[in-house]
């Protein structure tokens, strides 16, 4: 297949090379920030045999857990799950290739984070020479070249200096190649890019089910880019369709997927609530990728979200508009590629929309985005002398407005994103480890209680992290809430404690008054939830709460300090 002749003069870089030398140095710039964080500790906790889940192995790293009882109950009795997770919460994912992939930089680097990210980089170069060779074949080289560096610099990218979240740019890598090949034969008759596509696609799937999206693309290609008619078109969708079929068989027959607590809704197991949430959820995403970013609010600030929702509908809307404004005078050949590439963006979201949703969900759609985010800014930039008038000169504003967006701030937020990640995922929950108040004499038969902590890296992940860097565990680690709320705690008994969250709950839902969890030296009993999870909690141990083996920790003052339990019949409150 022919290349899109070269629309500018000579001496301008090629496009390609332009955005591979931008990713390699937006790479070098965050290597100095590389952490392990989140995820990172209970997978490298798993490679370093220092993890009580022994059924996990180097091909299913992304398991976090199987949603079998039994192993979750182990789990929540060391104190590696907290005790508001489901008897079956599960997070299994089918991702062998990722987790291969994982498994040989712990050969090579052990818990060294560099060697990690130099890896991912190598993924994301692949990433973009993939897709600047499909843009190349598509659209102008000076349209190619202002979209390539869209995409390239975007703050979106931030997220994959996270380890965890990799998986996503090997399957988009490798599908990408896949969706270039399928492109060359369809559009240029080059044979051999049918076979290679198929293979690609299906590589792709044994990384992420982020694949899914990618192929996305290639049905949005069929569906408004590709030539001939539509029995022609049906025809080159069939292989890839035989492909996913059999996947989302397999997918559903192999029970991987996530629920009990995860955050996850699954559209296999859960289609009705999926559907009705997908609006809200699609609008977000949508949003968060025209304004360059910060989806994670959605799980860092759970309140704003009907906030991001009305944002969302403001920059979905905005933008909506300034594409009209420009369709007129482009090209028909550059309409057809924005055409399917914008469907391909949209629809490629849907399968991150039943995630926790945060910014390693719009790095796919935003392969589509950054085409058409770059022909607006492109055609602004060419019409800015041409036009008149008040309602030109808002546009032209609103354009200015998102050429700073995705090209001066969207820099800033790239090299940003590795430290403050850094600092909120590691450093911090470092900091907050190192500094906790406890009894280090007597700590390894001590049950520790953490009564609030202030977020879910200290909640969740402080065991993780402790068990990772051979930091000495107590006899089990019991954490109540990470909510952010002020939590009231009331002794009713000598051996019982009630925890009431003062406006807010416990983010599961799956709660309800009178649910009972029972662990070892520990009863949770719900005495209040509302349709999100649980308000007031009553604990019961196995023994006086002024026993020496019991330790109660909270967060206060920036540290975890050690609590003294209230007296019988008094309260003691934690904002």
């Amino acid at each position: 297949m022919q290349e899109h002749p070269v629309d500018v003069k000579g001496g301008s870089p090629n496009p390609v090379v332009l955005a591979i030398l931008l990713a390699v140095l937006m790479g070098v710039i965050e290597l100095p920030f590389a952490a392990f964080m989140a995820d990172d500790f209970i997978q490298l906790g798993i490679l370093e045999h220092v993890s009580p889940c022994t059924w996990i192995g180097p091909t299913n790293l992304y398991t976090i857990s199987d949603g079998d009882p039994v192993h979750v109950g182990i789990m929540k009795n060391a104190g590696a799950f907290p005790w508001f997770f489901g008897r079956e919460f599960k997070m299994a994912f089918f991702r062998p290739l990722s987790s291969a992939l994982l498994a040989l930089d712990h050969v090579f680097f052990g818990l060294n984070p560099v060697g990690y990210r130099i890896h991912g980089i190598l993924w994301f170069l692949l990433l973009v020479l993939g897709f600047g060779s499909l843009l190349r074949s598509i659209l102008p080289e000076s349209l190619t070249r202002l979209a390539l560096i869209v995409f390239t610099i975007s703050g979106i990218h931030g997220i994959l200096c996270w380890t965890a979240t990799r998986h996503i740019v090997i399957a988009a890598a490798v599908c990408m190649l896949g969706v270039s090949c399928h492109v060359r034969w369809r559009a240029g008759g080059w044979r051999p890019g049918r076979f290679l596509s198929i293979a690609c696609f299906a590589l792709s799937l044994t990384a992420s089910e982020a694949a899914i999206g990618m192929v996305i693309y290639l049905l949005a290609y069929e569906a408004f880019g590709a030539p001939g008619r539509r029995k022609e078109c049906l025809k080159a969708c069939l292989p890839i369709t035989v492909v996913i079929s059999l996947y989302l068989v397999l997918y559903a027959l192999f029970k991987f997927g996530a629920s009990g607590g995860s955050g996850y809704i699954n559209p296999l197991q859960e289609p009705l609530t999926f559907l009705i949430q997908l609006p809200v959820r699609l609008v977000v995403l949508m949003g968060a990728m025209l304004a360059g970013g910060n989806a994670d609010l959605w799980v860092l600030r759970p309140h704003l979200r009907p906030v991001m929702f009305g944002a969302g509908m403001f920059f979905v809307a905005v933008f909506a508009m300034l594409l009209r404004a420009v369709w007129a005078r482009i090209s028909t050949e550059e309409r057809q590629a924005a055409r399917w590439l914008t469907a391909g963006s949209l629809a490629s979201a849907i399968p991150f929309t039943g995630t926790p949703i945060g910014s390693r969900c719009l790095v796919v759609p935003f392969i589509g985005g950054s085409v058409v985010i770059a022909l607006v800014l492109h055609y602004w930039w060419k019409e800015r002398r041409r036009t008149h008038g008040w309602k030109y000169r808002l546009i032209g504003a609103t354009c200015a407005f998102l050429a700073f967006i995705h090209l001066v701030m969207a820099p800033v937020g790239r090299l940003a994103s590795p430290y403050l990640l850094r600092l909120m995922m590691f450093e911090n929950l470092r900091t907050s480890m190192k500094d906790a108040e406890l009894d280090q004499d007597c700590i390894d038969v001590q049950t520790v209680i953490l009564l609030t902590a202030p977020d879910i890296a200290v909640g969740f992940h402080s065991y993780f992290y402790r068990m990772l860097y051979r930091m000495p565990m107590p006899a089990a680690w019991r954490v109540l809430s990470w909510g952010p709320y002020t939590h009231r705690f009331h002794r009713v008994s000598t051996d019982t404690l009630d925890m009431e969250l003062v406006d807010g709950e416990i983010q599961a839902p799956f709660f309800k008054s009178g649910d009972v969890v029972d662990l070892e030296g520990m009863r949770a009993t719900v005495l209040g939830a509302n349709g999100d999870g649980p308000t007031r909690i009553r604990f019961q141990f196995n023994r006086p709460l002024d026993d020496p083996s019991l330790y109660f920790m909270a967060w206060k003052d920036g540290r975890l300090l050690h609590i003294q339990p209230p007296q019988l019949g008094q309260s003691l409150q934690l904002p």
